[in-house]
């Protein structure tokens, strides 16, 4: 489960009835200025232990001068992820991100809001007490106030100074002449052991999944009538497949969970007639120190480099067969290279 995204793209065959669902659509997201004490005292009663999503999910953004980031995660865990210096002028008990080019990075975690027994990887995990409010407060002093992406369920009049609300930048893009795969149910499914289907499977999979990535990218390379030169582009669609009219939405800001939930529950509705498959492609905040939770709350999340250039995407293709019959879906995930999902 990722708290929050930068990024959603939604593709189909042109539909106006789940075009005009997906329109509907709406979720806010707030931005404000103000010191991380602030924030955490402002914070701290709306934060729900261990839960899927507490009131509250927050990112503070980098300075033009430097890298230090952090985020308030959908458990009410407060993760720092700062340079050497600043970790050693906080005093705070962390940890050392353990590739070579990101060894400058250290990522603390502080529970919010919550004193209780401790659980599973998180047991050697700090509480927000004393200590940790006294050293934040004086980075504060130090460092001045931070610009923040926040999302609150329900949000109240109490809210940190300088709050602004925003909704999220949508795009909707429709283009004719498009190569469009033939996606059936039966395509999405690898029903045999034997090497021969595995390889065949993967290979029809990954076709599919590089047309994906191109109409979220609205390539050209989709276009029936594209006749780019072979030395520098080789591209055929997936196959079988026709031309039709391709539509693209995209929303773009601080995405929470729910508001994703929102799309995928909106595209398996049975009171929407939908096309043949849609394809959702999410993209994290990169900077983010956290942007995975596992399954098990209790769990420590994978150690990742918030950096501009990290990436932690996935990419979702349902497909539906018409009258009822039984839909299937297939999921890829992109993860960066210092990311310890991927060990």
């Amino acid at each position: 489960m990722l708290p929050s995204y930068i990024q959603v793209d939604v593709a189909f065959p042109s539909s106006a009835s789940l075009h005009a669902a997906l329109e509907e659509l709406q979720c806010t997201y707030r931005t404000c200025e103000c010191s991380l004490s602030d924030f955490l005292q402002f914070a701290k009663p709306h934060v729900n232990h261990l839960t899927t999503e507490s009131k509250v999910v927050a990112h503070g953004l980098a300075s033009a001068t430097q890298s230090d980031v952090w985020c308030l995660d959908s458990r009410g865990v407060l993760t720092l992820a700062v340079n050497k210096q600043t970790y050693e002028s906080l005093g705070l008990v962390g940890e050392r991100l353990p590739w070579k080019q990101c060894e400058d990075i250290h990522v603390i975690h502080t529970y919010v809001g919550y004193t209780g027994p401790q659980h599973g990887d998180m047991k050697p995990w700090a509480t927000y007490g004393a200590k940790e409010a006294a050293a934040i407060r004086a980075w504060d002093e130090r460092r001045g106030p931070w610009k923040t992406m926040f999302h609150m369920q329900n949000p109240e009049s109490n809210l940190p100074p300088k709050s602004t609300a925003h909704e999220p930048k949508k795009v909707m893009i429709t283009r004719s002449n498009v190569h469009i795969p033939d996606v059936k149910e039966a395509d999405l499914l690898n029903q045999s052991s034997l090497p021969e289907d595995v390889e065949d499977w993967d290979e029809r999979v990954s076709s599919l999944f590089e047309w994906v990535g191109l109409a979220s990218l609205d390539s050209q390379r989709l276009l029936a009538s594209d006749r780019s030169d072979p030395y520098i582009s080789v591209y055929e669609p997936p196959a079988p497949s026709h031309v039709g009219d391709l539509a693209t939405m995209r929303w773009s800001g601080f995405l929470p969970s729910s508001f994703v939930q929102g799309i995928l529950d909106t595209i398996i509705s049975p009171n929407i007639p939908s096309p043949s498959f849609v394809s959702i492609t999410a993209s994290s905040v990169p900077t983010c120190p956290v942007t995975y939770i596992p399954k098990d709350l209790g769990k420590a999340p994978p150690l990742r480099a918030p950096r501009s250039d990290s990436d932690d995407t996935w990419s979702l293709v349902y497909a539906r067969e018409p009258e009822g019959s039984p839909s299937s879906w297939v999921l890829a995930e992109s993860v960066g290279r210092w990311d310890q999902r991927w060990g």
